[in-house]
């Protein structure tokens, strides 16, 4: 799977799904009580349980 910005090759989709948000800075992962959105889910709940908790 290429990267259709930088031609970056991956072996997952997903990585490569991940990696173009870095190119077009979208943050589909939002908290619910602050509001700051993040590229990955997991960061999000990162932020959630060191944050919030």
């Amino acid at each position: 799977y290429l990267c259709s910005y930088c031609s970056k090759d991956f072996s997952r989709s997903e990585h490569k799904v991940r990696h173009e948000r870095s190119h077009t800075k979208e943050r589909p992962f939002s908290c619910s009580i602050c509001s700051v959105s993040f590229v990955r889910r997991d960061l999000l709940l990162r932020h959630e349980r060191t944050v919030h908790a």
